[in-house]
């Protein structure tokens, strides 16, 4: 059933304010000088990349880069020029059903040869010249059409509710594509403080080795495996300083920033209870088939479609139309030479006109039917949409189950290496261990220390994906 305007006006105004209200209580928790260095490093207009600047000498976190996102990304600000182009469309339509006034001039010299009765002139005709200047102000309006201007204003509303949608959803996928690039630079952050652990408890390995070997408790072949070991942790950390500068570049690049811009990351609050893995699956689809943007725009374009077709429909009835005219006839005439008479007068018209095509060799008839065609593949695009929606529900929803357990095996496997290593050092600097066993313990650690990065980043990761299935990831849509 189509929703009225007004409430699907009311249902994006209710969406926006709750946008807003989040967006203000961010702005309320940033430290005053955050603000002030936004207010420094943003440019007051959006068109130009180059004036955003660098934004280094904070650590900023990640609400301000979103907000940063939303004013400097180019996508978004397409996103929203698409938008308002809709809005002005839609205004066009009805400005082209107000009345139109208009003033015309006519101005020139005619020379007209008229053919008479040889009795009234021998030679069978006279010559008439004529100058003339007709200014002139005239008024069209159309009174009634029968249903075409209601039609193509409802198409026109939907088209523009349509654009909005999109928008929204061009800027939920920027908020997602930062967060994960946030995330992703935080993991490699950490993923590198791993690598540089396990370099510490590599060279506390070679250590233990080198004074085992002072007293006889190991050979040249377990300091050379120790030192082995110390070369490829430091190799480690060579990569994982690598990975951290492609993924600040990622995320500078992503948020719009000019290339090159340095950017640091405040520490966000680790405080995630995994609330959102508890609710039940179906929660999670219903909510993405009633808020998601792509499929509100889906629904929009059926409801426009729909009015194509009652506007093709319209084209059967007659139309009403009201024009008059009001002009000045400034002119001469003179007739075979004869002396110019004038005239200066005032004039008018007015008219009401009713009409109605009768055969117009099908044009009317194929309207309807390529409407009727793109309502129909309207809705074939709502179930795609909604199937879409619902098969990445399933998988940022599975996502979030998976890192949410991984998480939690993380942590008890990080707690049980650390355990382990240092049991087996002390262990084999009492000469109860061998090497063998101290460098799997190592070997163990490191990866236990990883797992742990990757799982915390992969669980921010999924909320954001299963808030942007959903439709509920929340952005700043401030223009």
């Amino acid at each position: 059933m189509q929703l009225p305007i007004s409430d699907r006006r009311a249902r994006e105004t209710s969406k926006l304010q709750c946008v807003l209200i989040w967006i203000g209580m961010a702005v309320l928790c940033m430290p005053a000088a955050s603000a002030d260095q936004l207010s420094d490093n943003l440019p007051a207009s959006s068109s130009s990349l180059s004036e955003v600047g660098a934004i280094g000498g904070h650590a900023y976190s990640l609400k301000e880069l979103l907000e940063i996102a939303q004013r400097a990304s180019p996508a978004a600000r397409v996103a929203g020029e698409s938008a308002q182009q809709a809005d002005i469309a839609a205004q066009l339509v009805r400005s082209n059903y107000s009345p139109q006034v208009s003033v015309k001039a006519l101005g020139g010299f005619q020379r007209t040869p008229v053919a008479i009765p040889d009795n009234v002139s021998p030679q069978g005709y006279f010559i008439s010249n004529t100058k003339e200047l007709i200014p002139s102000l005239e008024l069209k309006w159309l009174l009634f059409d029968f249903g075409r201007r209601k039609g193509r204003e409802e198409e026109a509303d939907q088209v523009a509710l349509a654009a909005h949608a999109m928008t929204l959803g061009t800027r939920e996928k920027l908020a997602f594509d930062v967060t994960q690039g946030y995330f992703e630079l935080g993991s490699a952050k950490g993923r590198l403080e791993a690598a540089r652990k396990v370099l510490e408890t590599a060279l506390i390995t070679e250590s233990a080795a080198n004074a085992g070997q002072k007293r006889g408790r190991a050979t040249v072949v377990v300091v050379a495996q120790a030192q082995l070991q110390s070369a490829a942790a430091r190799l480690g950390v060579a990569k994982a300083s690598g990975a951290v500068r492609i993924a600040a570049a990622n995320l500078v690049s992503t948020v719009g920033l000019p290339i090159g811009t340095e950017i640091e990351l405040s520490v966000e609050p680790d405080d995630y209870s995994g609330r959102e893995s508890n609710l039940p699956l179906k929660a999670f689809i219903d909510q993405a088939v009633q808020s998601r943007p792509d499929v509100l725009a889906a629904q929009d374009e059926i409801y426009a479609a729909q009015a194509k077709v009652d506007t093709a429909h319209a084209a059967y009835r007659p139309t009403i139309s009201f024009l008059t005219q009001l002009f000045q006839n400034a002119g001469q005439v003179s007739s075979d030479g004869s002396p110019y008479s004038s005239i200066d007068k005032p004039g008018g018209a007015v008219f009401l006109a009713i009409e109605m095509p009768l055969l117009d060799g099908g044009v009317r008839a194929n309207n309807v039917a390529l409407a009727v065609s793109e309502k129909s593949a309207a809705e074939d695009k709502l179930d795609e949409a909604r199937d879409a929606a619902s098969a990445q529900v399933v998988r940022a929803y599975n996502d979030l189950k998976t890192g949410m357990e991984e998480r939690t095996e993380a942590e008890a496997y990080v707690a049980a290496s650390n355990t382990a290593f240092d049991a087996t050092l002390a262990s084999y600097k009492r000469g109860l261990a061998t090497y063998p066993d101290l460098a799997s313990s190592e070997a163990a650690l490191a990866q236990a220390l990883s797992a742990r990065e990757d799982a915390i980043s992969d669980v921010q990761i999924a909320r954001s994906a299963l808030a942007l299935a959903t439709g509920t990831l929340q952005v700043d849509t401030q223009e």
